[in-house]
């Protein structure tokens, strides 16, 4: 396991003409109009996509066995042409292949890996146990349908600007506070659940938790939060970060600022006493606005001007 109180290990910048490996870790492909969109996209920023010649030959819902898509990952680790890994998409599987990563590998060649959804099992684990910081963005799969602010970010993370300040227009200060400091650390709620009492749950002391989900009632996500509080988890972080909770796509207007504020009030009682700050509809997860957070990195939130800060 990483030592907590060193500083993290932060993979090189990716340069014009960079090779990014395509994995697939969880999900199976479903949308190949998307895939192909995905691969246009990373050709127009300057790099080069790879993936397998046969794409990806499991059935059902994941995209290859345990081994082969644990092997896949190992692979495009070892290669020394290629700079980053992006996931194809989340779904499921990442917790399924995570014990075989040879983390040794990872120890001694850091690469940005990128994804978000259940690649959040990636992220915790490869933070956990190597200290390495990785890119919570849009996956392959997602690229072509991210707004024009997460492809900006999406490509400023991959070359070593993930440290620009951000500062969203919307993003409402539930509770402020001091200005506080921590590594960024967090993902999808449900996948992060999955992770209770198991070698891949990450630590949540002092860091600065950033949540998100998709799809579920508000029952089931105050379910979750409650779940986080009673087993201690909830108490720890330095402050907290809330994105999108949307149950679908096309939500309207009034009933998704209803479902995200009611949200928003169940932290805040579950938080009172710690009285740790409280961001609430910062632009990542599973809608267009995903913005790129580099997980693992020592961010400063600071309430008063509602900007993001990266060291």
């Amino acid at each position: 396991m990483a030592d907590a109180t060193m500083p993290p290990d932060i993979p090189a910048p990716l340069k014009p003409g960079a090779v990014i490996g395509i994995i697939a870790p969880a999900g199976q492909i479903r949308d190949l109009e998307g895939f192909q969109a995905g691969v246009q996209i990373l050709s127009e920023m300057g790099f080069e996509a790879r993936f397998p010649r046969e794409l990806w030959a499991g059935q059902g819902y994941l995209a290859d066995s345990d081994v082969n898509r644990a092997e896949e990952l190992n692979r495009m680790w070892a290669d020394p042409q290629i700079s980053a890994l992006l996931c194809l998409r989340g779904g499921y599987g990442c917790l399924r292949m995570a014990a075989r990563i040879d983390l040794t590998q990872v120890r001694q060649q850091p690469k940005f890996l990128i994804g978000f959804s259940d690649i959040t099992v990636l992220h915790s684990h490869l933070l956990q146990q190597a200290g390495l910081v990785s890119l919570h963005g849009p996956t392959l799969s997602t690229l072509a349908a991210s707004d024009k602010d997460s492809l900006q970010r999406f490509h400023q993370c991959l070359t070593g600007n993930w440290r620009v300040p951000l500062q969203i227009k919307g993003v409402e200060i539930l509770r402020g506070g001091a200005e506080i400091r921590g590594r960024l650390m967090g993902g999808n709620l449900s996948t992060l659940l999955s992770l209770l009492a198991t070698p891949f749950e990450p630590d949540y002391g002092g860091r600065i938790l950033f949540l998100e989900d998709v799809g579920e009632p508000l029952y089931r996500i105050d379910r979750m939060l409650t779940q986080l509080w009673l087993t201690g988890r909830l108490q720890k972080p330095a402050g907290i970060l809330l994105g999108d909770f949307s149950l679908t796509r096309g939500m309207e207007t009034n009933e998704k600022i209803g479902h995200h504020q009611a949200i928003w009030e169940r932290v805040l009682q579950l938080t009172a006493a710690s009285g740790i700050p409280v961001w609430g509809g910062f632009p990542f997860g599973h809608g267009v606005a995903n913005l790129t957070l580099p997980h693992g990195a020592e961010a400063i939130m600071d309430s008063g001007n509602g900007k993001l800060f990266f060291l």
